[in-house]
C-alpha cells in the first residue's frame, strides 16, 4: 500500500455513514414493533394469574399465610394463618395453590377430620329456615372445589346458616365468625389473583 493512500477514503467514509444510519433505523423500527408486554389479561382461562395480581398477593396478602413449598411439582400452597383449627368442630378451610410453571391459581377445600371419609362433601344452605339449596365438592377434584367456593362464598352474611351431611345426617358447618372469616378471606384473596 503506497504511504500517499488514505486509510479512509471518501467511499470508504459514505459506505460507513450508510451503515450507520441503517442500523441506526432498523433499531429504531424493530423498538416500534416489540409484541413483549407484561401478561395482565386473564384470558388464558379461568386459573391464570396475571403479573400484577401476583405482584399484589406476594407482596400484600402474602405475610397472613402460611406456605407449603412442593420444589418437586413447583407448587406454593398458601393457608391462611388464622384458619378455623378447632378439631372438636366441623369445617371446611380453603387453600390457594400456585402452580410457578404454569402460572395458575387453584382454590382446595381442606376438611377437618370428620369430613375426610366423604367421597363427596354436600353442603346446604338455610335462609328464615327454609332450605335453599345444596351444593358438593368431591376430594380431589379441582374443578368442583372452584364450584363450591364460587357458590357459598357471596352466600356467607352472618344470616345464612350452613349444613353439611355426614354419615346421612345434616350438621352445622360455617357456624362460628372465626370459620366464615376465615373462608371468605381466602375466597377473596383468590379471586382477587385470578381476575
Amino acid at each position: 500500500m503506497p504511504a500517499n493512500d488514505p486509510i479512509l477514503t471518501s467511499e470508504l467514509i459514505k459506505i460507513m455513514k450508510i451503515f450507520g444510519l441503517v442500523s441506526v433505523g432498523i433499531v429504531l423500527i424493530l423498538s416500534f414493533f416489540n409484541d413483549y408486554r407484561a401478561d395482565n389479561s386473564a384470558s388464558k382461562g379461568p386459573n391464570h394469574i396475571t403479573d400484577s395480581n401476583l405482584l399484589y398477593f406476594k407482596n400484600v396478602r402474602k405475610p397472613y399465610y402460611d406456605i407449603d413449598k412442593n420444589k418437586e411439582s413447583k407448587l406454593e400452597i398458601y393457608r391462611l394463618r388464622k384458619r378455623f383449627k378447632n378439631k372438636n368442630l366441623i369445617f371446611v378451610n380453603p387453600s390457594i395453590i400456585i402452580s410457578r410453571i404454569r402460572n395458575k391459581a387453584y382454590i382446595f377445600i381442606e376438611p377437618s377430620e370428620r369430613l375426610e371419609n366423604e367421597a363427596q362433601v354436600e353442603v346446604r344452605w338455610i335462609v328464615d329456615k327454609e332450605i335453599r339449596d345444596t351444593v358438593s365438592f368431591r376430594q380431589g377434584d379441582r374443578r368442583s372445589h372452584y364450584r363450591f367456593v364460587k357458590k357459598i362464598w357471596p352466600l356467607i352474611d352472618g344470616k345464612t346458616k350452613f349444613q353439611v351431611k355426614v354419615a346421612q345426617e345434616w350438621l352445622p358447618i360455617l357456624d362460628t365468625e372465626e370459620g366464615q372469616e376465615a373462608f371468605l378471606t381466602t375466597a377473596e384473596d383468590y379471586f382477587r389473583l385470578i381476575e
